[in-house]
């Protein structure tokens, strides 16, 4: 049966590495010459055209991607991307004609996966699901540093974005085994983390060493501690950490975010005084 191998979390989070290390086992990410910013080191094993098909997806809903918004399955009825949806198995089946273990990867993926997860079942691929994710700390001067309009974008906002995908990606998937892979464990720990991924998904043993050579420390930037201080992330970074975040956390989320925006405003209007 063919394999697909989908690498969701949030940008900034060990994505492209974790691709690195898959490409090494043979999983097939599509063709060089398709990636953004071919020629970049890291190599980002982005397909523009997938990129370009999540924004077309998230449009769709009205947002951007960079927007904040929390999908739903019903958000993506089949119905209403029926032809979208053919188009993708058509752009899938050009990209990798007979390969029977692809690898597919998008941040988007965390809000766009059930249109994928429909095309790929119709397709005949068995799904892998793996959600790197990095701590939000790391992030947040990450995500800071990105060539990108975060015009606007406080603290806050980065710290929400990043909870706003790795929640997502947990929720869309919730009933499927996810391979969980902190970028912080496979820096520190390359060959150990390589090996347990090797193992958990029956990859070829043999070439672990080549594998493990892809992951280079130095490209290990803006490490920070892991507690950001704000009591609703560090929580969930944790339970991430150990594999209990909860199906039902991303519903309470808009509750939980309520409450925290509350306490946020008390807490800058006291300091205002």
């Amino acid at each position: 049966m063919k394999t697909a191998f989908l690498i969701l979390g949030a940008q900034r989070s060990g994505t492209s590495v974790t691709s690195h290390v898959l490409s090494k086992f043979g999983i097939d990410f599509g063709s060089d010459q398709h990636f953004i910013q071919g020629g970049h080191n890291p190599i980002f094993f982005e397909l523009k055209w997938i990129n370009d098909a999540n924004n077309q997806l998230i449009l769709a809903l009205g947002y951007q991607y960079i927007d904040f918004f929390l999908p739903t399955e019903k958000d993506w009825e089949q119905d209403r991307f029926v032809e979208f949806e053919q188009n993708l198995k058509s752009q899938i089946l050009q990209e990798w004609d007979e390969s029977q273990s692809i690898g597919l990867k998008d941040p988007r993926f965390s809000l766009t996966f059930p249109v994928w997860q429909r095309v790929l079942t119709e397709l005949g691929y068995s799904l892998n699901v793996i959600l790197a994710f990095r701590s939000p700390a790391s992030f947040l001067k990450s995500n800071q540093s990105l060539f990108l309009n975060w015009e606007g974008w406080d603290v806050d906002r980065h710290l929400r974005f990043w909870l706003q995908l790795n929640l997502a990606a947990t929720y869309f998937t919730r009933d499927l085994p996810v391979y969980f892979l902190s970028y912080e464990d496979l820096m520190m720990n390359p060959r150990q983390e390589t090996e347990q991924l090797a193992e958990y998904f029956n990859l070829d043993r043999t070439v672990i060493d080549q594998a493990t050579a892809v992951i280079n420390p130095s490209h290990y930037h803006h490490q920070a501690t892991t507690e950001t201080g704000v009591a609703l992330i560090d929580e969930y970074y944790q339970r991430l950490r150990s594999h209990t975040v909860s199906t039902i956390d991303y519903e309470n989320y808009g509750r939980n975010l309520y409450l925290y925006r509350n306490d946020r405003s008390i807490r800058y209007k006291k300091n205002d005084r």
